[in-house]
């Protein structure tokens, strides 16, 4: 290991103390996605305050009973990195009444902790070493944003982060780092989003209907669940399917609707599901079909433009002494839209540990200061 990057894992030893202290009070402040405004925006204020003390400029994005996007900018340069992450989580507010931020010898616990706050403390505990180390890289400028809405679908986040992203050289993620040493994600699969309404007619059951939009939506269900599909990297999941009374009726309803989720590895994946969505055409005579929704998120890919991001992430792993292990996942992150945009972009970058979004949810707090030396150098290296 080179003698610098030994001197930034030694600091994240020394500090660990203190990281931990400030994942503490980041997961304490509770920052449900769908809560009250006033309650996120504590945790998004008291992050925005840590990156003020390391010198940033900073300032919000207010999307009303949404919350605040936190954004800042520190250094000038002609190399530019983009850190990107959010601190909205999928716990409902007053979950830390029961299960607030605890440690045991090798874990530290907590809503959020791994998805993805212990990441945010990971960009902020980076910078600190960069920068009391005296290592901080001339000629590098930082932007940051921290959204508020990532779990709901980044519905009014999107359109800044591809704008921010555009002025990057590379973009840097720490969404989980999964459960040992040595990972990243090196991929994520697209997501398409589409409702699919039938509309009928609503006829009394005793008279034999001929018009049913609940037989038109079975039937589309199955043509997307078959055509959606090649075994392995493009799959579509019925998520919901509505039509008629909740209770026993005689009647057929007007109207019915699904929704699909659609996941795809490749650019070609996404497109073959969209023209499976654009060839649904209704079957039953008189009944009318109406499509909305499409891409959510494009699939988060690597490319010869982002290669060079890839071989330092490597050579930085292997220079710590483990094995580089690249992940691929279904879900997707915000990481998807600077991907999607060619801005070179690294993800998984956050501390590693187990179980997002459940209540077992976890980080090891032993490689700590691995996961924010890596996350240093890329900074100082790239």
């Amino acid at each position: 290991m080179s003698e610098i990057l030994e001197k930034i894992v030694s600091y994240g030893q020394e500090h660990k103390a203190e990281f931990l202290e400030v994942l503490k009070n980041v997961v304490n402040y509770e920052s449900y996605c769908y809560g009250e405004r006033e309650v996120k925006n504590k945790c998004g204020l008291y992050l925005e305050q840590l990156f003020q003390e390391l010198g940033f400029e900073t300032w919000h994005f207010d999307v009303g009973e949404v919350g605040i996007h936190i954004c800042g900018k520190y250094g000038t340069g002609e190399k530019k990195i983009f850190l990107l992450g959010h601190y909205d989580t999928v716990f409902p507010t007053g979950t830390t009444e029961t299960r607030p931020f605890t440690m045991d010898e090798e874990k530290a616990y907590g809503p959020g902790i791994f998805d993805m706050k212990g990441g945010l403390v990971g960009f902020y505990m980076a910078v600190k070493a960069l920068k009391e180390l005296d290592i901080y890289p001339e000629g590098t400028q930082l932007t940051f944003f921290f959204s508020c809405d990532e779990e709901g679908g980044s519905v009014t986040s999107r359109a800044r982060i591809e704008e921010m992203a555009k002025e990057a050289d590379v973009t840097l993620v720490t969404e989980p780092g999964h459960k040992g040493e040595g990972y990243i994600t090196i991929g994520r699969y697209g997501r398409d989003v589409v409702k699919v309404k039938a509309i009928g007619t609503a006829e009394h059951a005793g008279h034999h209907p001929k018009c049913n939009p609940n037989l038109e939506i079975a039937r589309i269900a199955k043509y997307i669940s078959e055509e959606c599909s090649d075994g392995e990297d493009l799959w579509a999941s019925i998520v919901s399917i509505h039509g008629g009374d909740l209770e026993a009726m005689a009647a057929t309803p007007a109207e019915a609707y699904l929704i699909t989720d659609i996941r795809y590895a490749t650019e070609a994946g996404g497109e073959k599901a969209a023209q499976v969505i654009r060839d649904i055409k209704p079957t039953i005579e008189g009944m009318k079909i109406e499509i909305t929704g499409g891409v959510e998120k494009p699939a988060l890919k690597q490319g010869p433009y982002s290669q060079f991001a890839v071989d330092r992430t490597i050579a930085i792993i292997e220079e710590m002494g483990y094995e580089y292990k690249p992940k691929v996942l279904g879900g997707g992150s915000d990481g998807n839209f600077t991907s999607g945009i060619n801005c070179p972009t690294i993800d998984g970058l956050g501390l590693n540990g187990e179980f997002l979004h459940n209540p077992r949810e976890y980080v090891f707090t032993s490689t700590i200061p691995q996961r924010v030396a890596l996350i240093a150098e890329l900074i100082r290296t790239l």
